[in-house]
């Protein structure tokens, strides 16, 4: 079948333990870049929350300046640009893998793409415990509870 997932239906679902979300994935296979399966709900996740940390730092930019310049400087923690030749920031990096989904809805992540999306959920963890408060998260009206800080996320292939 045309766009099938083959062994979608064997990925565990992800987990969450002590703040940590486990993703599970696997590498397509005889696929030279090593594209991944993985859950569309763990890509909405991931999704969501480099969309909703890129609209927070750059809407506290005159509030908080130093955040959104440690966001905005090129940065040897991800990984260089292949249009521009040098360092991506880490609102750069987040802003493309989710322009590239939108952009390419059938845009798979890579396996090497893992470990920078888990090194933008460290830093998206530390803002929002520290540059961010309770009220910059939100509020759910209907359960009159504050919403949520994102989990800290891994990824554990399937073997």
């Amino acid at each position: 079948m045309k766009g099938h997932k083959a062994n979608y239906y064997i990925i565990p679902q992800s987990t969450v333990n002590n703040n940590v979300l486990t993703i599970w994935y696997e590498v397509k296979a005889n696929n030279e870049k090593k594209h991944l399966n993985m859950h569309d709900e763990d890509i909405a996740y991931i999704h969501h929350w480099l969309s909703r940390f890129v609209m927070d730092v750059s809407q506290k930019q005159f509030l908080d300046k130093s955040l959104y310049n440690m966001c905005t400087v090129p940065s040897k923690e991800m990984p260089k640009s292949t249009y521009a030749g040098s360092y991506n920031s880490v609102l750069s990096y987040a802003s493309g893998i989710v322009g590239n989904r939108l952009r390419n809805p059938s845009e798979d992540y890579t396996k090497k793409q893992l470990r920078y999306i888990k090194k933008l959920f460290d830093i998206i963890c530390v803002a929002y415990d520290y540059n961010f408060s309770k009220q910059d998260l939100g509020y759910d009206l209907h359960t009159k509870q504050y919403n949520e800080k994102p989990f800290e996320i891994k990824f554990k292939e399937v073997k």
